[in-house]
């Protein structure tokens, strides 16, 4: 979080901070296994710097009492199960606060989530029909609106007078019902990774093109690139910025 951010907590009175129902709100940056060197590196520091400023903000406005993440399907031991498979960085976040005492609440719901992802994975599959691709966009939106209710609803029901959660999620503007303060954590850690996400797929990019340009003028592959039998190259675009998002 910006330091100015933090510390418009202070803005507040302390007893009405400590007494109010409170979500910080955590981007969900994902692992991405394969990805080229240094992304390992910027993923592990932005988690650092996102469990120093929630330790800073709890110390403000509260401990972290409940745990709600998009994403992860069940509560308690499944749903940490799940997190540490899937995400280290955010699962050290959570055990932490578990360990001492937070409970990892259910928040997704499974049918409507699976619907959300299955209806977009359909949207980027390249249909060419206008009414296939109407009805399959009238779908995803019907299941992602009910899904967006949902969550509020696990919200609202979830955090109890004057209790503070702590809330990963894809969507930085995620809406919380009214009367939970939300304070968004965002280190300028997040803005370094996703710049060197950007430039990492823009060399990626410019080396495909250049390869491209080389073939078609019948020259040779550049050192080191994919040519028959230079098997196990991956030249695949470089992983997106790492924020989860349904059907992704």
């Amino acid at each position: 979080m910006a330091a100015e951010e933090l510390g418009s907590v202070g803005k507040t009175p302390a007893g009405d901070i400590l007494t109010s129902r409170k979500v910080y709100l955590v981007t969900m940056v994902q692992p991405s296994p394969g990805a080229p060197d240094g992304f390992e590196e910027k993923y592990n520091a932005y988690w650092s710097a996102v469990e120093t400023h929630l330790s800073q903000l709890e110390s403000k406005a509260g401990i972290v009492m409940r745990v709600f993440a998009e994403g992860i399907i069940g509560r308690g031991d499944d749903a940490m199960l799940m997190m540490q498979q899937s995400n280290p960085g955010a699962h050290n976040l959570v055990r932490q606060r578990v360990s001492s005492g937070a409970v990892f609440e259910e928040f997704e719901d499974t049918d409507l989530f699976g619907q959300v992802i299955d209806w977009g994975r359909c949207l980027q599959s390249g249909l060419i029909n206008r009414t296939v691709t109407d009805q399959i966009q009238a779908s995803y939106t019907e299941a992602a609106d009910k899904r967006i209710t949902h969550l509020s609803k696990r919200l609202e029901e979830g955090i109890l007078e004057s209790e503070a959660a702590v809330l990963l999620s894809g969507d930085p503007g995620i809406a919380t019902p009214k009367g939970i303060e939300k304070f968004v954590i965002s280190p300028p850690e997040l803005d370094e990774l996703e710049r060197w996400v950007q430039q990492a797929n823009e060399a990626i990019r410019q080396q495909m093109a250049e390869e491209q340009a080389r073939t078609a003028a019948g020259g040779p592959a550049a050192p080191g690139q994919d040519t028959p039998g230079h098997e196990g190259h991956d030249h695949g675009p470089a992983p997106e910025s790492g924020l989860w998002t349904p059907g992704s």
